[in-house]
């Protein structure tokens, strides 16, 4: 696997770090315990830190050098070459031989086939997010070499990979990849970890007032995200007396809130607002258990893995109706979807779960039992059908060892 820029290993909501990272923390394990060896290559994001992280029985994290560690994803692209050279050479010093790369996101793209035709391997690649869609849900131009990287990530694959049927349809819409080309395979939940718990007891370990009523953002705070939907439908409450709006993701190091915390005060709701900065996903489930809702305001999902959490911890959740988000959660049932980034169209759909428990109640429960369809296991095994359909058609490699 080639995740240049998502290291498994940074804490989620933290610089660009977010699903995808935790797609390859969770899946690549699980497929080693299906008999399948997974080196997953990452740009080295700490100054002579460690190379080679084992994240379970045959599976590892490998750092690489691209760049200085401080960078932007933004910002390594011209040292991608660089990245596939320093892949080479590990793989050659370590003797390696491999079945099959999978590349996430456009900037693993480019090398991924490189390696692939250089192994004389199958290559599957992810998208994660299009550059034609980003565009057009936040009217942000993005760099002119990703929808170039990514037309020809399209044209090369053996197969792509795509979270959800709107992802498949966007898939072939855009670049012409035909139906059999792409492979539906979602993210899954930790259900051992994401699980409903006593809300009282939940508020008393992250400091969260038993008397409010608690709003929850979780992910990287970043326009496309849309926290500031939150904090501006906010000042569009009927009530906000009591209303605390929590935001979880991006540190005070990096000032990744900054712009937010203008925003608040722009709105007068500073009071209103809770700052935390990212935190591990074992913390993260006591925010999820002791918020009234979980808001997903973002401009475009490529799975949403927060509103999947949410639910799996009882809580309801009001999200925008764009990407996966349609496909994670139910309207009506296990949450609200808006059909729109208004302010006002957010603080109508929260207000209406804040100020009825019985509603909160049955549609936590409903989203308990919907999140209970989206396993990590799954989600593995789903992903392990689309490699072995590739893998079958291409001819077996000597220097391919057997797993363990």
């Amino acid at each position: 696997m080639i995740s240049v820029h998502g290291c498994p290993m940074v804490t989620p909501g933290m610089r660009s770090a977010g699903g995808m990272n935790v797609y390859l923390r969770r899946i690549a394990p699980l497929l080693a315990e299906r008999g399948i060896c997974v080196d997953v290559f990452t740009r080295s994001h700490h100054a002579w830190g460690r190379e080679v992280f084992d994240i379970g029985p045959h599976a590892r994290v490998i750092h690489l050098p691209a760049g200085e560690p401080e960078l932007t994803k933004a910002e390594v692209v011209p040292y991608l070459n660089d990245f596939r050279d320093w892949l080479l050479a590990f793989v050659d010093r370590e003797g390696l031989g491999y079945d099959l790369v999978h590349s996430h996101y456009w900037l693993s793209g480019g090398v991924g086939d490189a390696v692939a035709r250089v192994f004389k391997i199958p290559h599957v690649a992810s998208f994660h997010t299009l550059a034609a869609v980003k565009e057009r849900a936040s009217l942000v131009p993005e760099p002119s070499e990703r929808a170039e990287t990514e037309a020809r990530m399209a044209e090369s694959a053996d197969l792509v990979f795509a979270f959800t049927s709107d992802e498949a349809r966007e898939l072939g819409e855009l670049f012409g990849v035909p139906e059999h080309a792409v492979h539906v395979a979602p993210g899954g939940v930790d259900l051992s970890l994401f699980t409903p718990q006593d809300k009282t007891e939940a508020r008393r370990r992250t400091g969260i007032d038993p008397d409010e009523k608690v709003i929850l953002f979780v992910g990287r705070p970043e326009p496309f995200k849309g926290p500031d939907v939150l904090v501006r439908a906010l000042a569009e409450m009927r009530n906000p007396a009591g209303v605390r709006l929590v935001l979880v993701g991006g540190s005070e190091d990096e000032h990744s809130v900054d712009w937010l915390r203008q925003e608040a005060e722009a709105a007068g709701v500073t009071e209103n607002v809770r700052w935390q900065s990212a935190i591990p996903q074992t913390e993260l489930t006591d925010f999820y258990a002791a918020a009234d809702v979980c808001a997903v305001p973002s401009f475009h999902e490529s799975f949403g893995l927060a509103a999947l959490e949410a639910m799996a911890c009882g809580t309801p959740v009001v999200a925008a109706a764009v990407g996966a988000l349609p496909e994670l959660v139910v309207h009506g049932e296990t949450g609200f979807l808006v059909p729109g980034h208004l302010p006002e169209q957010f603080a109508q759909s929260i207000e209406d779960l804040l100020d009825d428990p019985g509603l909160r109640e049955r549609m936590g429960e409903a989203g308990v039992r919907h999140a209970a369809g989206y396993t990590w296991e799954q989600a593995a095994d789903l992903a392990l059908e689309g490699y072995q359909a590739v893998v079958g058609r291409s001819p077996r490699r000597d220097d391919v060892l057997p797993c363990g």
